[in-house]
């Protein structure tokens, strides 16, 4: 009888003891786990699913979305990650998008110092001399709101839109999560909940045309972002246009740094080779603005650098000629930021 009512104590004790979250119908959003009815009253909340107001209360955060959609003969995905620390003044946008068998993926991240590109596997040091850190989500909100059809992350969503539905509901007291399901009239529906009290985290929805879009959301320790060091610096990239030959013999080179280029490149950085038979014959730094170099031959080519905030408005007579319609700031070498450059090479022989 000892023994029995010693059972009956220690089974009661250990039940007194455990520490559980309430699972009783409440009145108040801060009740785990949520009924079909608080669950609604949450999605019927326009600020439920607002990544700015989390941006504005959040340090660290992270939003990925991924869209699958169909065209009348392939399958495309879009897909972003975007991440910001703001205690490291560390960002990161990442994208990547595929149609049938061509894709893009990229990824770019930012910090006071440097930058980090990333093109398919390969890393970069970006060329942005100094940084300057911006909140990401603010930032796209900007430019979106500027040019509504840009190509932007989805990171808007509706949640009153299903906000009458009967959901099914389970969740895990130990990890404060729920996920609850349903179902429209054009869509599978489900959402992540997790905390106390309960904040939406992840949306999937599936159509029933085999469409689909899933957002997710991570806060706090789970964003990590860093930068690598020591990597090779990214390409810079401009068109040269077809030769022009000139009556004194010479021959001209000309292009255009497209709309919107806004690398940043210290002059030394930049070395222009004039190539015969896949030799390099003559060589130009950039940093030496004007230079001069004649071969065995007695043939010649000149490299002239002008900087303009007017464009270029003559032509260099000269052998080879780089005009820059930009600035030049010491600290941070040459930005071409809404400025066109134009190379010219001229020649007096063929051999060049």
């Amino acid at each position: 009888m000892r023994a029995v009512l010693l059972g009956i104590l220690l089974i009661i004790s250990c039940s007194s003891g455990c520490l559980e979250v309430p699972i009783e119908s409440c009145e108040d959003t801060d009740c785990f786990p949520f009924n079909n009815e608080l669950l609604n009253d949450l999605l019927s909340n326009p600020n439920s699913l607002d990544v700015l107001l989390l941006a504005s209360e959040n340090s660290k955060l992270r939003v990925k979305s991924s869209t699958t959609y169909e065209t009348e003969t392939q399958m495309g995905e879009i897909h972003w990650n975007v991440a910001k620390d703001d205690e490291q003044n560390l960002r990161s946008i990442a994208m990547r998008f595929s149609l049938g068998t061509s894709s893009i993926d990229t990824e770019v991240i930012e910090g006071t110092e440097t930058t980090n590109i990333r093109l398919g596997n390969v890393w970069y040091e970006g060329r942005d001399a100094i940084p300057d850190y911006m909140d990401p989500f603010y930032e796209i909100a900007q430019q979106a709101t500027e040019d509504p059809d840009g190509f932007w992350p989805s990171f808007g969503f509706d949640t009153t839109s299903i906000s009458n539905l009967e959901w099914t509901i389970t969740h895990d007291v130990q990890s404060l999560e729920q996920v609850a399901s349903a179902q429209n009239d054009t869509h599978s529906i489900i959402l992540v909940l997790k905390g106390m009290p309960p904040e939406l985290i992840g949306v999937e929805l599936y159509g029933n045309d085999d469409s689909a879009f899933v957002l997710s959301i991570e806060k706090g320790d789970d964003v990590q972002l860093a930068l690598q060091s020591d990597l090779p610096k990214a390409a810079i990239e401009f068109d040269i246009e077809d030769p022009v030959e000139l009556s004194d013999g010479s021959t001209i080179w000309a292009g255009y740094v497209p709309s919107g280029f806004t690398s940043e490149v210290n002059p030394a950085d930049l070395t222009f080779h004039v190539i015969e038979s896949e030799a390099t014959i003559v060589e130009f730094n950039l940093a030496d603005l004007s230079s001069n170099q004649t071969d065995e031959h007695g043939d010649w080519a000149q490299l002239q650098v002008v900087l303009t905030g007017q464009g270029i408005n003559h032509v260099q007579q000269v052998g080879f000629a780089i005009a820059i319609g930009g600035r030049q700031d010491c600290n941070r070498g040459i930005r071409t930021s809404d400025r066109e450059v134009i190379i010219e090479a001229a020649e007096e022989t063929s051999h060049l």
